[in-house]
């Protein structure tokens, strides 16, 4: 096809605009890749670190991270404690399970952890946390009901349990079953790495910045109550949000206490579903889509605000009440998935 000279103006004009607005990009270290990693080598500028996508921390060792995330299902019980692999985590989900009590979904990406557990069956709540974070996303649990394991197949969820990836697991000798299951970090990614053709790494769930654009409230602790069986707590200090357990810092195996930049109480919708435990409780429907009310904590401050997820393939997104996203705290974050009928009490008092 022959171009006009007025064509060829339009074509050349519009080149050129192309290439000043990636150029621009370049500068300002937002280009693709290739293109900058070449104006960089021609201007001496020094590139910007890598940072890991779930926490917006530089990567540990000044490398790109391009491994898949890998989630494992922790329990939280007092048979359970102390409870290990937490610390290490760049996420961690709370979610409510049969009979009222709590369950992990600790979210590894940017560290390894040597040992995780105690190690304990999924839920189909699982998959609707994990999809938004890539395409087949890793799970390392014990076990669940047929309806369970259907929903993580339907998900595209990589299981990696004691029966496809037996040499990741172990079993503590000094604990009582089932609270004596642990993993790792590095002998699951081998396993689920093993069977994927064409690992993705995960995108980013939350959008950082060292500024907290909207104010909020001041915050020193917040309790949460999930139901009459499983209440937590977090207190403001030293930067970090601390988790409390009967009044004190939950501490782990080794000591260390728990702690995140960020803390998200997400409100969601909870039903009953047909799938019924041992004990005769029934197993929990938790709605992830659609929208609800929230709270973000982060930096000594409490911001209310709404979440939104269009579809379980999107990200869920934080807004505060004029609808711009809720930035988080370059860090750590635990999400909170409170039902509806839950409490949760915010205070600018510490043990509140």
């Amino acid at each position: 096809m022959a171009l006009t000279r007025r064509g060829k103006q339009v074509f050349g004009g519009a080149v050129t605009a192309g290439v000043v607005g990636v150029a621009a990009l370049a500068f300002t270290g937002s280009a693709p890749g290739p293109l900058q990693q070449a104006v960089d080598a021609v201007t001496g500028r020094e590139p910007a670190p890598p940072t890991c996508p779930l926490t917006g921390e530089p990567t540990p060792k000044g490398n790109e991270v391009t491994r898949p995330m890998l989630a494992v299902k922790v329990e939280n019980t007092d048979a359970a404690y102390p409870l290990n692999g937490l610390h290490r985590a760049d996420m961690v989900y709370e979610e409510i399970v049969e009979g009222g009590i709590t369950r992990f979904v600790a979210v590894y990406h940017c560290r390894d952890a040597e040992r995780v557990g105690p190690v304990r069956s999924a839920r189909t709540t699982d998959p609707k946390i994990l999809v938004q974070f890539q395409q087949q996303p890793l799970l390392g649990y014990s076990g669940g009901a047929p309806k369970v394991v259907k929903s993580l197949v339907d998900a595209d969820v990589q299981q990696l349990t004691e029966t496809s990836a037996s040499a990741a697991f172990t079993r503590d000798a000094a604990r009582v079953a089932p609270h004596n299951l642990f993993s790792a970090t590095a002998p699951l990614w081998k396993a689920a790495l093993a069977d994927l053709d064409n690992p993705a790494t995960p995108r980013g769930v939350f959008t950082f910045d060292d500024e907290v654009t909207e104010l909020g409230k001041r915050a020193r602790s917040v309790s949460i109550v999930f139901s009459t069986l499983s209440s937590t707590g977090w207190e403001w200090g030293g930067g970090r949000w601390t988790r409390q357990l009967a009044g004190a810092p939950m501490a782990l195996e080794d000591g260390t206490p728990i702690t995140a930049a960020n803390v998200v109480v997400q409100f969601v919708e909870v039903s009953q579903d047909t799938i019924r435990d041992a004990s005769g409780s029934y197993s929990p429907v938790v709605e992830m889509t659609g929208t609800g009310k929230a709270w973000v904590l982060r930096d000594g401050r409490a911001i209310a605000g709404t979440w939104e997820r269009a579809s379980e393939g999107d990200l869920t997104v934080f807004r505060d009440k004029d609808g711009d996203e809720i930035t988080l705290a370059a860090g750590v974050t635990w999400v909170e998935l409170v039902p509806l009928d839950g409490e949760v009490t915010i205070s600018k008092t510490a043990g509140a």
